[in-house]
């Protein structure tokens, strides 16, 4: 236990209330300037799931209306459509939901934004707090706040606005990382909130489940070079934050066949990436048609069309009109086997094509990471009519707010920030190879952020497909590691183990 240094005096902490201020002025200014949260076609969706689950635990209230399910083409689409009779769908988040449904039914939906900024705030504190060890509230709220007003030139406060789970993939990264560096230091109040934050975040979207999994070989091999004792603890508390995200899996199943009597089904997005890639169309050209392999209706479905965009994964996954849609064309059955066949599917496409399917995946991860404008946080009116009738926010019905995309101020800000991202990964680049600027925990820790930048390009390129949301959703982290570690170069690292 490493001793507190002197009690701080009141001063110290008008100054540490002054720091937090700003950082949350600089993550409310979306907010703010659109005068309205930032929303998707997901919304919806997430709110009724949500208001559902509370009716079968008991808080029953009138039916939430039908959300609509739109594919990436902004086509909307009711969400009868997508539920399969029998079947619960597994893409979207139980406890995510349920804190939509919750914050909707007390009519404080914008609650979801206050998580985001929370979630936030604790995550990079927590860091500056194990890294310094300094008891001094206002240089542990300058390190904290300097750094996330640099983000906040970035895609962070678009996404702390945003009533989507997205902010929490770059949360869970944080957390990973410092409890894959400093874990076997850090206080167990400390190891408890780390893993709370992280638990949080990787029970709010399968895809986050995917990027930790990644995540745990880079802790291994840091723990393993960084060569101190014990090194295994700190993999096994990454671990920790796995369990529960299989945990909460294997939950969803039990209670959706307990109470619902349905079995949870994930729509076959890796099915439908590998066939517009181009292995798993060359499978299907071989094999199908055989009803042994349940994806061959699918093939038979792609047929029906010669229209080349049939074979984008969007298409696939979410069309329905004859001439761009498949999936969703196929009876009820077939649409279950097509959705429980993907990872065998996928198996199968890997042995016989080990390297297109590689080079395919990378060539996706590659895609991904650079793409990352804010434009597709900005709601459309397609999206406005997808969440017509979302109840429960403080602002009123979910419609477009000041911020247009129309407007022209997409291109030059994208610019903009791809410039702060191009400085920030030459700065953090800089530091972490000259000698002296960061001890080896410090660089440990940003290499771990760095490989969970492309673990979420991976999984979300690889699996969904490439998308701006996508790797704007954790692009911030780069200003931010390198303002904090600009901060902290030369600096004795207290909390190294």
């Amino acid at each position: 236990m490493i001793p507190a240094g002197p009690h701080p005096g009141p001063k110290s902490w008008l100054v540490a209330v002054l720091w937090l201020a700003l950082a949350l002025a600089g993550m409310f200014s979306v907010v703010a300037l659109n005068g309205r949260p930032l929303f998707y076609f997901d919304t919806a969706g997430y709110v009724a799931q949500g208001e559902t689950a509370l009716n079968q635990l008991g808080w029953r209230a009138e039916a939430p209306p039908a959300p609509s399910t739109p594919g990436q083409d902004g086509a909307a689409a009711p969400a009868a459509d997508v539920a399969v009779k029998g079947t619960v769908d597994g893409s979207r988040s139980a406890v995510y939901a349920l804190f939509a449904g919750l914050f909707a039914r007390l009519g404080l939906l914008e609650g979801l934004i206050a998580l985001n900024a929370a979630a936030v705030i604790l995550s990079v504190w927590l860091m500056v707090r194990v890294v310094l060890r300094n008891t001094d509230p206002a240089r542990s709220a300058r390190f904290m706040a300097i750094p996330i007003l640099a983000a906040c030139l970035g895609s962070l406060p678009f996404f702390v606005a945003y009533l989507m789970p997205d902010l929490l993939a770059p949360v869970m990264i944080l957390n990973l990382a410092l409890l894959g560096v400093y874990g076997r230091r850090m206080r167990w109040p400390e190891v408890a909130l780390a893993l709370a934050l992280a638990s949080l975040a990787i029970v709010s979207h399968l895809s986050h489940l995917a990027i930790a999994i990644l995540m745990l070989p880079v802790v291994v091999i840091a723990g393993a070079v960084l060569g101190h004792r014990r090194w295994w603890l700190l993999p096994v508390l990454v671990a920790a934050v796995l369990v529960v995200g299989f945990s909460e899996q294997l939950a969803l199943r039990s209670a959706a066949s307990a109470v619902a009597k349905s079995d949870v089904i994930i729509k076959p997005f890796i099915t439908a990436r590998l066939i517009q890639d181009g292995p798993g169309r060359d499978y299907l050209d071989r094999h199908c048609p055989d009803t042994g392999i349940p994806t061959c209706a699918l093939a038979e479905a792609l047929g029906r069309s010669d229209d080349p965009m049939r074979f984008t994964a969007s298409h696939i996954v979410f069309q329905t009109s004859p001439e761009l849609g498949s999936f969703r064309l196929l009876p009820p059955d077939q649409q279950v086997g097509v959705a429980q066949d993907q990872m065998h599917f996928f198996l199968e496409v890997l042995k016989e094509a080990p390297v297109q399917t590689t080079l395919a995946f990378a060539q996706n991860m590659m895609a991904q990471t650079l793409k990352f404008a804010v434009d597709m946080t900005i709601p459309t009116e397609s999206q406005q009519q997808a969440n017509a009738d979302v109840r429960g926010s403080i602002f009123g019905p979910l419609v477009l707010g000041r911020l247009a995309p129309a407007d022209g101020w997409i291109g030059p800000l994208t610019q903009a920030q791809a410039a702060l991202y191009a400085v920030s990964l030459v700065v953090l680049a800089l530091l972490m190879v000259l000698p002296g600027r960061l001890t080896p925990q410090m660089r440990a820790l940003a290499l771990i952020v760095l490989a969970g930048i492309l673990a979420n390009a991976l999984v979300c390129g690889g699996i969904s497909q490439p998308a701006t949301r996508y790797g704007a959703r954790v692009i911030w982290l780069l200003p931010l590691m390198a303002t904090l570690m600009a901060m902290l170069a030369g600096r004795a690292d207290r909390g190294a183990p």
